[in-house]
């Protein structure tokens, strides 16, 4: 079968090595973005990894490579596209999702599962309409999301058994089978916006630290203690019984409700290191507390 796969994060690897093996493919990402301080022109990691990635810009050019395929594939591609793209190749077009669908529908539904607590989670392969993440399901998988995990293990979790999703669905095109509507309750996972991601320690630790556990890689969680922000990767719950937003010298923390105990940190302008060699440089002041 000749796929069109379009992605941008290389938690797409996986599932583009497996059906390469089995299939004629051909990869699209997007083009290249300004990113970084100096705002200078970058690849998707789906172009880092594979070169040969086509980069189209418009719809109309996305419609000409889909003129001779069979089945388009998107694994986080961003970007709503119109049906009349979508219906181009012979199967139309289908999605690997990283959520149990309708659940968490939308651009960040990882991270949205961890900081709502969900003990739950899954793939979706559904076949894409004019909606979001709202067409009829293929596949799916579930995977339980263990306490302490966080978003770059769960992906990596979830793009292993996204591969597996993939070819189970395809097969099942093949065959000629029926997708399922969706059903259940729907629920949106919203772009991470930055706003979110500056604690506030008047909430309960357990909130805090899912926080993190979400967010902490990317965008990243960030705190501010004299007038100096710091970016927070790793912490988790503590017993110790400390004022709100109070540091002492063991790496604790007090919330609104219990505390948590920093693990490791990267201070402003400086490199990662654990949150023992940040304290034992910064020294904080009895009653010291965070902005």
């Amino acid at each position: 079968m000749k796929l069109v796969i379009a992605a941008t994060p290389k938690v797409a690897i996986p599932a583009i090595e497996e059906l390469k093996r089995k299939h004629q493919i051909s990869i699209v990402t997007q083009p290249d973005r300004p990113a970084g301080r100096g705002k200078a022109l970058t690849p998707t990691e789906i172009s880092q990894e594979y070169p040969e990635a086509l980069k189209p810009e418009t719809d109309e050019e996305l419609a000409s490579i889909l003129k001779d395929c069979d089945l388009f594939i998107t694994i986080g591609f961003g970007r709503l596209l119109p049906e009349e793209v979508l219906n181009i190749p012979r199967f139309g077009g289908i999605n690997l999702h990283f959520s149990l669908l309708p659940k968490w529908r939308g651009a960040a539904p990882v991270q949205r599962a961890i900081e709502a607590g969900d003990k739950l989670t899954g793939v979706t392969v559904f076949q894409m309409d004019s909606g979001m993440d709202s067409g009829p399901i293929w596949e799916q998988i579930e995977y339980p999301i263990s306490y302490g995990m966080d978003s770059p293990k769960l992906f990596d979790a979830l793009s292993e058994i996204g591969k597996d999703a993939l070819q189970i669905a395809i097969t099942r095109i093949i065959k000629g089978e029926s997708p399922r509507k969706q059903s259940g309750e729907i629920t949106f996972a919203k772009k991470v916006l930055k706003s979110e991601c500056v604690i506030d320690w008047s909430n309960d630790a357990e909130t805090i630290i899912r926080k993190i556990r979400a967010f902490g890689f990317n965008p990243g969680i960030t705190a501010r203690i004299r007038n100096e922000q710091i970016k927070i990767e790793d912490a988790r719950v503590s017993n110790v019984v400390l004022p709100t937003a109070q540091l002492n010298s063991n790496c604790e923390v007090g919330t609104g409700r219990g505390s948590i105990t920093l693990l490791r940190v990267t201070p402003a302008g400086k490199r990662s290191m654990t949150a023992q060699e940040w304290i034992n440089g910064f020294k904080p002041k009895d009653g010291e507390c965070f902005d």
